[in-house]
């Protein structure tokens, strides 16, 4: 029963993650094509130094809220635990405040250096200041919002935590979609007055996801007295565990868990603050329009199968924590390698169509015209790869308790980007940010390697071979495929029609995923996917009993 519990509240978490993700892509692309790529810049000068400081508000106190309630609980001490989240709620609102008064003052000199310095490129300056400092007064509503989540998730009650992320999310789409249609097509304002808006709406979708939590703890708060009632806890253990024992604990649990959080975003923020300057060094001065392309547009579409490897990397954490504790390190190891091989075999089909079919795909969600979209999809594309063994391998350290070796692997792969991000930018334009985003993931997931090798015996060989083997099938598959659509039977394609797009990139898609699984099922290499012998004339009876019931 407690294992169909912990299922239950895992998918229910799961599902809440993905639909949000897919809720938060629903307006990028009306929004990109109503402000255009200076309107996606100055939005992302905003949101991206606003994910910084948000990290830094709340540590990863949430998920240690949600650890400590739910061991509280589990000892029968519901007071200690509604202690814990009155007092946490009370900090996260003082640390929100405070750095939403830290971003207010900082907002000047950070819009200089994303700047380069000048006063104006496409964005000028007090655009820049005006978008940071809107977006920064979501500082004092979301820590709160964060910790009330850990609330309900450490009391088992994750639907209410989902409820709330997904009417944030819709209310968010909703006044970004609305207002930027009405401020550009309507009233005819600037691009920058959408933006304004844009940024804005995290406030007000902050405030919506409040209100929806508050409401449920009041209806909760019935409850929980009679929990602390039921409790057959002596009142001086109790009053033992002070104000100060409670955040010790929290603290030393959530502090290694918000450092990995942090050192993930600053890879986008240290291309915020060194791509203008670059490329004014580099004499450019289209800076803005490919940076917005870059960091806005092709960051979105490339997070796509990214979600693939954080989704892995989440469900990880738990299987390897339990199998870590008892020891079972082939276990371990078995579970690293089916993470690893699923990943790869699910994510290697849509980056190397990403690739091959460039201009259809970022043609079908922005604007044609825009030269640079195809170009940087082509480069970008293969870091998700990168990507999604980043989160698997460093989910895997927080599984096996190597949190402190983790942050060394991260800080020096971080600090291989910012070495080399300005350098490579002014040699090579936006493929040097690509190359030093690259060097850096490297850095860290090679380190994760060497420390996952050394604690738990995790042997490469075979999980090498197996992703050699996707990897060669795909590099074949896609030079097929480029041969029959640029050389063989070369499609004339009107990148002005969606509809056109749309068409071809469904038949492309659904011809090569055929294929592709046709192979893999004749290779085997189905059977290891799936751990189990892959019969087409079972799965064919299957579907007929399914479709012509008896």
């Amino acid at each position: 029963m407690e294992d169909k519990k912990m299922l239950k509240q895992a998918f229910t978490i799961t599902f809440g993650n993905i639909f949000s993700r897919i809720l938060g892509l629903i307006y990028v692309f009306p929004f990109a094509a109503l402000v255009g790529q200076q309107g996606q810049a100055l939005y992302s000068y905003a949101y991206i130094p606003y994910v910084i400081f948000i990290d830094l508000a709340t540590l990863g106190i949430p998920i240690g809220v949600a650890k400590f309630i739910s061991i509280y609980n589990a000892q029968g001490d519901h007071l200690t635990s509604y202690k814990t989240f009155k007092k946490t709620l009370l900090l996260m609102l003082g640390i929100g405040i405070t750095m939403c008064l830290i971003l207010l003052v900082l907002a000047k000199p950070i819009a200089y250096q994303i700047l380069g310095g000048k006063e104006e490129i496409h964005n000028n300056i007090s655009q820049v200041i005006a978008v940071i400092r809107i977006i920064a007064l979501a500082l004092i509503v979301v820590p709160v919002i964060a910790v009330m989540r850990g609330f309900f998730q450490g009391f088992k009650q994750p639907q209410i935590s989902v409820l709330s992320q997904i009417l944030e999310q819709l209310t968010r789409v909703i006044l970004i979609i609305v207002s930027s249609f009405l401020l550009i097509k309507v009233f005819h304002k600037p691009y920058y007055f959408a933006v304004y808006f844009a940024v804005g709406s995290a406030v007000i979708a902050a405030i919506v996801a409040y209100f929806v939590l508050r409401i449920n703890l009041n209806k909760y708060r019935l409850k929980i007295g009679e929990l602390i009632r039921k409790d057959n806890i002596d009142n001086q253990t109790n009053k033992d565990k002070s104000t100060i024992v409670i955040f010790k604990q929290l603290f030393k649990y959530a502090l290694p868990i918000s450092i990995f959080g942090l050192i993930s975003s600053l890879y986008l923020f240290i291309d915020t603050l060194t791509f203008n300057k670059a490329y004014l060094l580099r004499g450019d001065g289209n800076s803005e329009i490919i940076y917005g392309t870059y960091a806005f547009e092709i960051n979105k579409l490339v997070m796509i199968p990214v979600t693939v490897g954080i989704g892995l990397g989440v469900s990880l954490i738990v299987y390897i924590s339990e199998a870590y504790t008892l020891r079972y390190y082939k276990i371990i190891n078995r579970q690293i390698n089916k993470a690893l091989q699923t990943c790869f075999f699910i994510i290697m089909p849509f980056i190397m169509l990403m690739i091959i079919l460039n201009q259809a795909v970022y043609s079908f969600f922005y604007d044609y015209q825009n030269t640079y979209g195809s170009k940087i999809l082509l480069s970008y594309a293969p870091v998700a790869i990168l990507l999604c063994f980043n989160h698997i391998t460093c989910s895997v350290l927080q599984g096996i308790n190597k949190e402190r070796y983790l942050i060394i692997s991260m800080l020096v792969g971080i600090c291989f980007k910012y070495l080399y991000n300005e350098p490579l930018i002014i040699k090579l334009g936006y493929n040097g940010a690509i190359l030093s985003t690259v060097i850096g993931l490297l850095c860290t997931i090679l380190g994760n390697f060497l420390i996952m090798a050394y604690t738990i015996k995790h042997y490469h060989i075979y999980l090498v071979r197996r992703l050699l083997v996707i990897v060669i099938i795909n590099i074949i598959l896609g030079g097929c495929f480029y041969l029959f659509n640029y050389i063989i039977l070369p499609v004339n394609l009107d990148l002005s029609s969606r509809l056109n797009c749309f068409v071809y990139l469904s038949i492309n898609t659904l011809i090569y995923i055929v294929i592709y699984l046709i192979i893999c099922y004749w290779l085997g290499i189905l059977d290891v996917i799936l751990e189990k012998k892959c019969d087409i004339r079972k799965l064919g009876k299957l579907l007929k009993r399914k479709i012509i019931p008896n």
